[in-house]
Order: C-alpha cells, then sequence, then structure tokens
C-alpha cells in the first residue's frame, strides 16, 4: 500500500475513533456532570464529524480513480 494511502486509512480511523470517544464517553459524562464543556464537546464532533466524511470521500474517490493500491 503506498505511504499516502495508508495515511488517509490511518488517519480516517484516528478519527473514527474520537467520534466514539466523543459520542459514548465525554459528552455522556459532560452530560452527567452538568459540564459547562459540554457545547464545546458537541462543537468538536461535529468537526470530527465532517473531517471522517472528507477522508471517507477522498478515500472513495482513490478507489474509484484506481489509486487506492
Amino acid at each position: 500500500m503506498k505511504n499516502i494511502n495508508y495515511d488517509l486509512v490511518k488517519l480516517f480511523l484516528a478519527t473514527l475513533d474520537a467520534v466514539r470517544r466523543l459520542e459514548n464517553h465525554c459528552i455522556a459524562d459532560a452530560e452527567a456532570a452538568k459540564c459547562h464543556s459540554l457545547p464545546a464537546l458537541q462543537k468538536m464532533l461535529e468537526a470530527e464529524r465532517a473531517h471522517a466524511d472528507m477522508l471517507r470521500d477522498e478515500i472513495a474517490m482513490r478507489a474509484k480513480a484506481g489509486v487506492f493500491d
């Protein structure tokens, strides 16, 4: 696998892990604690979801172009 393809997959997996962690732990913990950080965490979740979408689209585009090897 080319380095760029490996990098994209690695970033995609790390981003999905950040989304999962924010959804399942950070935001839930902030809600339970009635923490003032909840809006910041929700904004982070939105940004990470957008990053995941960008990476998914980039990987798909490279696969469709036949350069994901």
